[in-house]
């Protein structure tokens, strides 16, 4: 069965609309999907609709955005309650940062002599309080800044680049907590992706989340190299942890596989689906 549990859309910073996204899934032969956008749950009530429609098994997702060590961590939730409104007011407040946080981008780039920056990228959010780095990059590549979006990450909006802000957001622990409060599973999002100093390396990072409650990792990603699977599915193995996969898809030729389209797991782990409480009896 082709799982594909991360995803992102307009929502956040993809670029094709919930049931778009769901669209394209099914026509990539995808059967169970989750939306995990950024900081917010806007998007799935569209996609599970539209998923029910295409016949595939929907999973309400989101990714949580935390620090960890003074740096970004992304922790996916997967089977969350979203229907009460208890996650949209949590990150209520992470909305406000984001904005916040853009300005400041946009003040930075402006310095660097890339006027406008921040009105501009706002033309690519769905609102606001879902801006991005992912839209200053498009608006960049857009106006001819730069060539592609990597090379503005790269250049300018990476961790440590000229126009990077360093936003708090929740703690690892905090992080966890929201999604194992709205009955999520929190699987730490492409793993192998973070350039982890030396004095902290991946394996306290595994070590930290594990005893904060961690559950799951992904360890086939569409975000990280697959030469790091092998290296995750052994980690995995070490903690108990369940085992994710997932494309992180965005948009359609941005350099990551479109949905589905990645490594199956390892057959000797314990893929995280079997303990989604809302999929028991039918998976």
């Amino acid at each position: 069965m082709k799982t594909d549990l991360h995803t992102h859309s307009t929502a956040s910073d993809g670029t094709l609309k919930p049931a778009e996204l769901v669209t394209l899934a099914d026509s990539c032969g995808v059967k169970l999907l989750a939306l995990t956008d950024h900081d917010t749950v806007d998007g799935l009530p569209e996609a599970k609709s539209e998923a029910v429609k295409h016949g595939i098994t929907f999973v309400p997702g989101i990714e949580v955005s935390t620090l960890w060590n003074e740096r970004s961590i992304h922790v996916v939730g997967l089977g969350i309650r979203y229907e009460d409104g208890k996650l949209a007011r949590v990150f209520a407040d992470v909305a406000e940062k984001r904005v916040n946080r853009g300005k400041d981008i946009g003040k930075r780039l402006g310095e660097l002599g890339f006027p406008d920056a921040y009105e501009g990228a706002l033309r690519f959010a769905a609102k606001k309080g879902t801006l991005s780095r992912a839209h200053f990059a498009r608006w960049m590549k857009m106006n001819g800044y730069v060539k592609t979006v990597q090379e503005a990450f790269d250049v300018y909006l990476g961790d440590g680049c000229p126009a990077f802000i360093k936003t708090v957001w929740p703690s690892l622990e905090e992080g966890i907590s929201i999604i194992l409060n709205a009955g999520g599973i929190p699987v730490l999002a492409h793993p192998g992706r973070y350039k982890l100093p030396e004095e902290t390396p991946l394996s306290q990072l595994m070590k930290e989340f594990h005893e904060a409650g961690g559950l799951g990792i992904e360890v086939c990603s569409g975000s990280q190299g697959s030469e790091t699977e092998a290296k995750l599915a052994d980690i995995a193995r070490q903690y108990g942890f369940y085992a994710s996969l997932g494309s992180d898809f965005h948009t359609i030729g941005g350099g990551r596989p479109r949905p589905g389209e990645i490594h199956p797991l390892p057959a000797d782990l314990d893929p995280v689906w079997k303990h989604l409480p809302a999929l028991a009896g039918i998976l």
